[in-house]
């Protein structure tokens, strides 16, 4: 086989030293490209995980927010009545006060009614009478000394809870030794 020439030698070389010059070029371009990919790469997942956290947030809030109209919405049922029952109260003063002086017919029934009707809103009497005094629902108005210590000897006014909370308490004479 014939040797090349110089001048083919000469370019040979020359053409294996631009190949590696373009070599190196190329990989210098390909790890600045890959250095500016890993940084978008970087700003991406720092962007996405910032929003990810903003939108963990507000779905909480929004969870607190829907729970807390929730317990409104609850509450506001449940004594939804209260007005209502309150002006309800001279009306039972009145049958109790009528029942304690005479016996008219169908006059307890008719309480016993308004009792039950009101009942299903979740009102209720405070028993009193014979009963340990409890401040947060007893108010003394009088003391006896009849009786044993503590004890409601007599019930002036009638109480009433709505949702087992105090709507009226009952004003009553307590013993005292």
């Amino acid at each position: 086989m014939a040797h090349p020439s110089k001048t083919e030698e000469h370019r040979y070389k020359n053409y294996e030293t631009d190949m590696e010059v373009a070599r190196v070029v190329a990989s210098k371009r390909r790890e600045r490209e890959n250095a500016v990919l890993r940084m978008e790469l970087a700003r991406f997942r720092e962007r996405s995980l910032s929003e990810r956290e903003r939108l963990l947030r507000q779905m909480a809030e929004m969870d607190n927010l829907l729970k807390a109209k929730e317990r409104e919405v609850t509450i506001a049922k449940k004594f939804a009545s209260k007005d209502v029952i309150s002006t309800m109260l001279p009306v039972l003063d009145s049958l109790d006060s009528a029942l304690s002086r005479e016996d008219v017919p169908g006059l307890a029934s008719l309480r016993e009614q308004l009792m039950k009707a009101l009942s299903q809103f979740g009102f209720r009497a405070i028993e009193a009478k014979g009963k340990k005094y409890d401040p947060y629902l007893h108010e003394v108005v009088g003391i006896s000394e009849n009786g044993e210590d503590g004890i409601i000897e007599a019930e002036i006014q009638k109480g009433y809870l709505l949702n087992n909370e105090v709507l009226r308490s009952s004003k009553v004479i307590v013993s005292k030794k």
